[in-house]
């Protein structure tokens, strides 16, 4: 409750009051149990992100990064619900928002484990920011051999990206798509991995 309350009042009218509240809002996740961060926080920062108030927003965006930083173990298994829900913040009509959301993302899809991803994350971040550099990232990631384990967290972050190169005009754009999800998708071990993709 009080970290509701907290990130609620960064969206105050009184500039005291909203640094006050930012303050607080930081300390709540500082001192936090790891567990606590995922499991209570993430979902309090998801609800303030519906908040009207831009304020609220880059403040929420700014706590999801100290988190990834924070507890990287707990936030990576988080990524299947945290993309999305950040995602559309990228598209805000304020700067700010536009800017700590990039930050957010880009934070938390390197707390993902899987080394073969890692060199083309900023690639990736870059097309979900930015839609026309989508098969920029595509192309990285087709010079990429999978060897790792493919798991939820990992397709969280490579299939928004790879959706929308399917849905490119050019047949050779869908084709370094296939070529990818080829290569990925052998090392997909369980069906639950892949089911909210699905």
């Amino acid at each position: 409750p009080a970290f509701k309350a907290a990130l609620d009042e960064c969206g105050s009218s009184t500039g005291s009051v909203r640094e006050a509240a930012a303050d607080a809002a930081v300390a709540v996740v500082a001192n936090a149990n790891p567990i606590a961060r995922s499991s209570l926080i993430v979902p309090i920062i998801f609800e303030a992100l519906e908040s009207p108030d831009w304020r609220v927003k880059e403040s929420a965006l700014e706590r999801l990064v100290q988190c990834a930083e924070l507890s990287p173990d707990r936030i990576s298994p988080q990524l299947p619900m945290i993309i999305p829900s950040v995602t559309p913040q990228v598209w805000d009509t304020k700067v700010q928002v536009q800017r700590a959301a990039k930050a957010a993302i880009l934070a938390c899809c390197h707390t993902n484990l899987n080394p073969d991803i890692k060199p083309a994350i900023p690639a990736i971040v870059n097309a979900i920011v930015k839609p026309a550099d989508v098969m920029k990232a595509v192309e990285e990631l087709k010079g990429t051999t999978f060897v790792a384990e493919v798991d939820a967290a990992t397709l969280s972050i490579l299939c928004p990206i790879l959706s929308r190169g399917l849905k490119e005009k050019q047949a050779l754009s869908k084709r370094s798509c296939c070529i990818v999800i080829d290569n990925m998708s052998r090392l997909v071990e369980t069906p639950n991995a892949v089911a909210p993709f699905g």
